[in-house]
């Protein structure tokens, strides 16, 4: 990587004179950019003896030297040719902006397979195709083909699938006073991808924020390393997040998978910050160019009552708590008071402060106040006529030194929104060395997540659990004869790994039934048994408090009778047996394999309804007990749990083990495609958790 944003000589193919030479744009920004290494031209077909004063040749081969990258911007049926003859030569990295690879029809999936090919072969990395590739403010390196100024030098580094929107980003940067460190646009992906440019910027001195936009994660277990290793914020943006339709799939899992629910999981785990918005790059950079806010706790201020009250409402929705600078605070602020009509609180309206010796007063203290994590201010710099009145200097005295001092002093966040002409305000931003708001809703909403950002990084890498009584041996040894879509019997699979299920038995006639039932002891539960009926509710396949002898004949004959009138071709192989579980509440655990991230365990409300109320959470595997417990709060249901309408609370901590343990068996069978329990009952007496009925989609194994 630090060949291709550090090379000292570049060639350039299909460079030309003429006009509509799209490879001379790339040559005319290094010269603009002030690029200082060598720069070569290769055209087999042009006579020119050299294009802006660089001197041109026909072949690679006649070169002086071997350069450190290659450009090729030519028809793609070209480039695997023009990748074999730079390999011969020596070179080992190249800029691929071309397209007409795999994004696009016809022989356009061949030509990205033969341009890949001949890569590999030559021991060539490279960065496209069908991207502006990338760039480097800090030696002048551009060599997207797009006519562009250098940015100002800055810590921001960007990765994106898309070139133009990249560029867009540049474009927003400008006005806030924010730089660019380096720029990598990676287009079709084919060879490097996020992945090898996040775990560069990562250790890059010049980076400091690294921003992703991505359209596809096809390779989310490596990002999710990556980031996790990193200590910078990252922050990404991912579109393409409506375009997945309903699968036919045979578990609840699965007909609720939702890629960007198992992302959301994935970016959680590894600490990224996933933005909804394309300007909060703009807004979220800024809040961590501001000292890290350690806590939770925050002041608001403005001299606009109506702004003390929104952000009020921000801070609150936001999740901060607000801060209590205690009464000696208090007293301070209420001598720069004019007419003491305001009472003073927090959030702080400071409408009756005149004196704007007292605003930098205020700043001062609350940020040096030790009950204070981080503040927050709202004002606005309006258009007046020139006065000496106390409006005038209340709106228009520069407090940008004593400001940025207090910051800096107590190595604290204050977040400063500033109202109005937009000339002014961004005059305003060019000239300061800390960033300005645009909104109060930005401005909180960034610095939240740079709080939680910092919060998290503080409380050290993930640990996932394992717990005892798990039998690695013995659910191996099950999973070797059993293949396919299994029904119930899963349970036999998940008490292996020490989930807790009810007991039973299978039988095969009425009197096998009535045996059994009397085995385990009455009431019992009787369900269908049949690999065309895993969905027992939909197939009428389930009866509950059983009590007598004659009440299990009579039900065997009615479960077999249903099934038939579910499907006539169903294959009836029994019924199953099986106590009758205590009160208590139905909650789900199931997984799926995920093709980029792995296994994920999905947790929440159970029951026939699970599909229509979708109140689960999802979590990487292996997971944790604190991680497990933590989603579940965010749960609807979990106030069912908590006690609610009289009833007492749950004990919860049963189904937290139980959903890290199958956690565990989902990461360590990655065979098991897809895995339903469903109901999960946490039960009311507090003696734990049973899982009832489950079902399983078993790929890979021995037999398959």
């Amino acid at each position: 990587m630090e060949t291709f944003f550090y090379p000292e000589s570049i060639v350039i193919f299909g460079l030309s004179a003429k006009e509509k030479n799209v490879s001379r744009l790339i040559l005319a920004n290094l010269i603009r950019w002030g690029y200082r290494g060598r720069i070569f031209g290769v055209n087999p077909r042009s006579a020119e003896r050299h294009v802006n004063g660089i001197k041109m040749y026909h072949d690679v081969r006649e070169l002086p030297e071997v350069p450190d990258v290659a450009v090729a911007l030519l028809p793609a049926r070209f480039i695997p040719d023009v990748v074999r003859a730079c390999g011969e030569h020596g070179i080992r990295r190249m800029a691929i902006p071309s397209g007409g690879f795999n994004e696009a029809r016809g022989g356009g999936k061949q030509l990205a397979e033969d341009l890949l090919g001949a890569a590999r072969e030559h021991g060539i990395r490279f960065v496209g195709p069908n991207g502006l590739t990338i760039a480097n403010t800090a030696n002048g390196l551009c060599l997207p083909f797009t006519p562009l100024y250098r940015p100002p030098q800055g810590g921001m580094s960007v990765i994106t699938q898309s070139g133009g929107l990249g560029l867009s980003l540049w474009n927003l940067i400008a006005d806030e006073h924010l730089g660019l460190a380096k720029f990598a646009s990676i287009g079709n992906k084919i060879d490097l991808d996020e992945v090898d440019f996040l775990n560069y910027f990562a250790r890059d001195s010049d980076t400091e924020v690294i921003c992703l936009y991505v359209e596809s994660l096809s390779n989310g277990a490596a990002l999710v390393e990556a980031a996790t290793a990193c200590t910078k914020p990252v922050i990404l943006y991912k579109a393409n997040t409506t375009g997945a339709g309903s699968k036919a799939a045979m578990s609840h899992t699965a007909a609720m998978q939702n890629d960007e629910d198992v992302i959301d999981a994935a970016l959680e785990r590894a600490g990224v910050i996933r933005i909804d918005t394309f300007s909060d790059f703009v807004s979220v950079t800024k809040a961590f160019r501001l000292p890290p806010m350690r806590g939770n706790r925050i002041m608001a201020m403005s001299p606009a009552g109506g702004f003390s009250v929104i952000m009020a409402d921000l801070c609150a929705q936001a999740g901060f708590a607000f801060a209590d600078p205690g009464r000696e605070f208090y007293e301070e602020v209420a001598t720069y008071g004019n007419a003491g009509i305001i009472d003073v609180s927090n959030p702080l309206d400071m409408g009756d402060m005149y004196d704007p010796k007292a605003t930098a007063d205020i700043f001062h203290a609350a940020l040096h106040n030790g009950n204070v994590d981080g503040a927050v201010y709202v004002n606005q710099w309006p258009r007046m006529p020139v006065g000496n009145d106390i409006f005038s200097k209340m709106f228009h005295t520069d407090l940008s030194q004593e400001t940025t001092g207090a910051i800096r002093s107590a190595d604290k966040p204050l977040g400063v929104c500033l109202f109005g002409p937009s000339k002014i305000v961004t005059k305003i931003k060019s000239n300061l060395s800390i960033p300005i708001f645009d909104t109060p809703e930005e401005m909180i909403r960034a610095l939240k997540i740079q709080q939680q950002f910092h919060e998290k990084k503080r409380a050290g890498a993930f640990i996932p659990s394992r717990p005892d009584g798990i039998d690695r041996q013995q659910a191996a040894a099950w999973l070797d004869s059993h293949e396919g879509s299994r029904g119930e019997e899963v349970l036999e699979l998940l008490a292996s790994y020490g989930v807790k299920v009810a007991a039973s038995l299978v039988a095969t006639d009425g009197d096998n039934a009535v045996q059994a039932a009397r085995q385990i002891g009455y009431p019992v539960v009787m369900k269908v048994v049949s690999p065309d009926a895993l969905h027992k509710s939909e197939a009428g396949g389930v009866r509950l408090d059983i009590r007598t002898d004659e009440e299990v004949r009579a039900t065997y004959a009615d479960l077999a009778a249903s099934l038939l009138a579910y499907n006539p071709q169903a294959r009836f192989e029994g019924v199953r047996v099986m106590a009758m579980a205590g009160p208590g509440h139905d909650m789900f655990v199931g997984g799926i394999q995920d093709d980029s991230f792995g296994p994920v365990v999905v947790f929440g409300y159970g029951g026939i309804y699970i599909e229509v109320f979708s109140d689960t959470q999802r979590a990487l595997c292996p997971t944790s007990h604190d991680e497990v417990a933590e989603k579940l709060k965010t749960l609807k249901s979990y106030r069912i749990i908590e006690g609610t309408r009289g009833k007492a609370a749950i004990d919860n901590t049963t189904y937290v083990d139980l959903i890290v343990r199958v956690a565990c068996l989902l990461a360590d069978f990655p065979e098991i495609r897809e895995l339903d329990l469903n109901p999960v009952r946490i039960l009311e007496d507090g003696s734990g958790v049973l899982a009832l009925d489950g079902r399983a989609r078993i790929e890979g194994n021995s037999l398959s």
